[in-house]
């Protein structure tokens, strides 16, 4: 029950946002939301799970999808390794600002802001767009696992945060529920702790996890361990 209340809540503050934009004044906040980047490094990245529209309403034609197919499609963990760090490669070519014209017409995030307040323009950035879109049908965030540029500030910084979500492996049944809700695809089931740049902090795994006490949200010592020195521990 308190697992539910806190995605209702999430979903409550993304649908304020969402409301925010659609009145036009999302962006009057965006210098007030900025306060999220320097927090990502102490709390994690909140923005992407809980604030972001356009990750927002990805999610909301995931819900969608759920009703469509039986069975999302899942990236094989052999290409998911690689493919995750594409969005980090666009960064750096925003950054050193190389082919920023062709790179732009696949932000989706500004492109649907700019859809938003400037009216509906057909183009190849809303073609893509609405193609992401329709692959969050049936695929969990595709333009925030692979091309966000936004994500990838937030994730850096909150690498090395103090709270973050935390696995008791003496109560873990191993049903690997948490691993399959991840919308970005992370392997949660066989962590200590979840120190990823690509977690959103959405918690969608700790509302999925069965057993009350194994996954939580807090302060944690950072811990340098590799995956295969945990999995011995535990066993």
């Amino acid at each position: 029950m308190q697992h539910k209340k806190l995605q209702t809540t999430r979903h409550i503050i993304q649908g304020v946002f969402f409301a925010l934009l659609l009145a036009g004044l999302y962006m009057n906040l965006r210098m007030a939301l900025i306060v999220f980047l320097p927090g990502a490094l102490f709390f994690g990245n909140f923005f992407c799970g809980w604030i972001c529209p356009f990750g927002a309403l990805q999610e909301v034609c995931g819900m969608l999808g759920s009703k469509i197919v039986k069975k999302k499609f899942t990236m094989p963990w052999a290409l998911q390794k690689y493919l995750r760090f594409v969005r980090y490669g666009i960064f750096i070519l925003f950054v050193a600002g190389i082919a920023s014209t062709i790179l732009a017409s696949i932000n989706g995030y500004g492109t649907f802001f700019n859809t938003i307040a400037q009216g509906f323009i057909l183009s190849s950035s809303t073609v893509i767009m609405i193609s992401l879109l329709v692959i969050a049908l049936f695929f969990e965030r595709p333009f925030c696992n692979y091309l966000c540029t936004e994500g990838v500030k937030y994730g850096i910084l909150s690498f090395l945060r103090i709270f973050t979500i935390k696995r008791n492996p003496e109560t873990c049944v191993h049903c690997k529920k948490c691993d399959n809700a991840c919308p970005m695809h992370l392997v949660i089931s066989d962590k200590t702790q979840i120190r990823n740049a690509q977690c959103i902090n959405c918690f969608q795994c700790i509302s999925a996890c069965p057993v009350e006490t194994t996954l939580s949200y807090g302060f944690t010592k950072i811990q340098w361990k590799t995956r295969e020195k945990q999995v011995q521990k535990e066993k």
